[in-house]
């Protein structure tokens, strides 16, 4: 199963992006399509999806505190 945590009073699905030539933590909203995704610059650590996964919920949930409105839903 994907990593997910609860923000902002919805679930949300983070994922690792390395386009644009630099990595950023991507938040999906999970249970609202409706949502905007969400970006924030990743730290040099985050390298895969694996670690992702193992960073723990409260710190996954400060980068979404960080993380910038992309004001668009993916869907």
């Amino acid at each position: 199963m994907s990593t997910r945590i609860k923000a902002d009073g919805d679930t949300w699905r983070p994922i690792l992006d390395e386009s644009a030539g630099r990595r950023s933590l991507v938040f999906f909203c999970a249970s609202n399509g409706q949502r905007p995704y969400r970006v924030v610059v990743a730290g040099d650590d985050l390298k895969t999806d694996e670690d992702v996964a193992a960073l723990p919920a409260e710190e996954l949930r400060a980068m979404f505190d960080r993380s910038e409105s992309m004001n668009t839903s993916p869907s």
